[in-house]
């Protein structure tokens, strides 16, 4: 039976409406269609219910931490406070006074001049550098009919260790004073002290919150949703392809799901089939960050034609992990051996799996002690692209590529 076929004007509409779905930018439309992290976010929000109670939100990178942090107000009840939403990103050369600042420069206030009402910044009376009680005195410049949030994402950036010391200091006073302003700090860590220095004094007060990868239930969901608004459908193959290449990831169920509805409307259909997702696996490698194109490339580059470092990174990322994104030497065996067609040892691979941490690119971490090496992508984003540029380069066989479409996957493709 011929599949019904849209007009060209309806196809190129639904490409447009595709770009707004899929990783939106503006706060509202995330709000709109987030999925999942229920948990988190319902602690964030009891967080800035407490007076005098903060939020240290982390995990990997590339997991939503950001997108989470930035729609909080629209999770907040209705109620008579006014919710004061202020976010400031941190890069590596701040310190805790130009981070002040960023934070003073978005909070506005009206002053009564000789010629009217002036809006002005706080930042505006702050020529010098910003300290503790200069940071404590304009937290009081809030009103009590209003609800502060102020949040410093990518804090792992600075590279000040002052700044650590004298935040946690001001998230100690802040409480002791019953303060309303709630201070989220969002960053990439394993764990709260990799991010901030953590005083005993401010467990109390400071509720950690680790972002995990989404589950597949999510990831399903967050295609399901946006292709549903685009009034558009997915074969169950397709769909487990997205889902289960995503790694837990957003940004590539997000990249998937829209180069694969631009593969479909190029044809006028609304129907996205495997074949669509599989164009789609060749969008984004060819669209990928030219920074993980770059370390992949760094990676597996050698001058001699039997070199086998391509096909060793595709088996590590194909390789059973555990929660943390972890995998153990002896879950490269079989991967290996499929992808070689033959019997592989650890011994094998192992000085090629060192050379993955120390040098080329340090496309790997390693953690533990000898004989009991754990390793993991340095950049969980680079696992997604390592498995689609095998899919592209034919270093992924037609059974791999079929355990990609199934529900329940095998451990070939393992799930975080």
């Amino acid at each position: 039976m011929r599949r019904q076929l849209i007009s060209e004007v309806d196809a190129d509409a639904k490409r447009f409406e595709a770009n707004q779905l899929f990783t939106p930018s503006a706060p509202i439309a995330i709000a709109e269609l987030f999925v999942g992290r229920q948990p988190q976010a319902t602690k964030i929000v009891d967080a800035v219910g407490e007076r005098g109670r903060h939020v240290i939100l982390f995990g990997e990178r590339g997991v939503g931490k950001s997108s989470l942090a930035q729609i909080i107000p629209f999770f907040i009840p209705h109620r008579a406070q006014v919710v004061r939403h202020i976010r400031v990103q941190a890069f590596s050369g701040d310190t805790f006074s130009i981070v002040a600042k960023r934070i003073f420069a978005a909070m506005p206030f009206d002053i009564e001049m000789d010629d009217g009402r002036r809006v002005h910044n706080v930042s505006e009376f702050y020529d010098s550098e910003i300290n503790i009680d200069h940071f404590l005195a304009a937290m009081k410049l809030f009103k009590e009919s209003e609800l502060p949030i102020i949040v410093i994402d990518e804090f792992n950036e600075i590279e000040d260790d002052d700044v650590s010391t004298i935040l946690s200091n001001i998230l100690k006073a802040l409480s002791d004073t019953g303060s309303n302003v709630t201070i989220i700090i969002v960053g990439v860590a394993d764990n709260v002290t990799d991010l901030v220095e953590k005083h005993e004094s401010i467990e109390r007060c400071v509720e950690e919150i680790q972002m995990p990868r989404m589950i597949v239930e999510e990831r399903r969901e967050v295609l399901e949703r946006r292709l549903s608004r685009l009034g558009m459908n997915i074969s169950g193959d397709g769909k487990w392809k997205i889902i289960n290449l995503s790694k837990g990831l957003p940004a590539y169920v997000h990249a998937l799901g829209k180069f694969a509805a631009y593969s479909a409307l190029r044809e006028r259909r609304i129907d996205i089939t495997e074949d669509d997702v599989d164009n789609a696996i060749s969008e984004v490698v060819q669209s990928s960050q030219q920074t993980i194109k770059h370390a992949y490339e760094e990676a597996t580059r050698s001058n001699q034609a039997r070199a086998l470092f391509r096909h060793a990174l595709t088996a590590c990322a194909l390789a059973k992990v555990d929660d943390a994104g972890w995998f153990i030497p002896s879950a490269v065996v079989e991967p290996m051996s499929n992808i070689l067609r033959r019997p592989i040892a650890i011994a094998n691979f192992q000085d090629t799996l060192r050379d993955f941490v120390e040098r080329r690119g340090c496309v790997l971490q390693r953690t533990r002690e000898p004989r009991n090496y754990r390793f993991r992508f340095a950049n969980p984003a680079m696992q997604p692209y390592v498995i689609m540029r095998g899919i592209s380069d034919g270093i992924i066989d037609e059974k791999a590529k079929r355990a990609l479409s199934s529900p329940e996957q095998p451990d070939l493709f393992s799930d975080v």
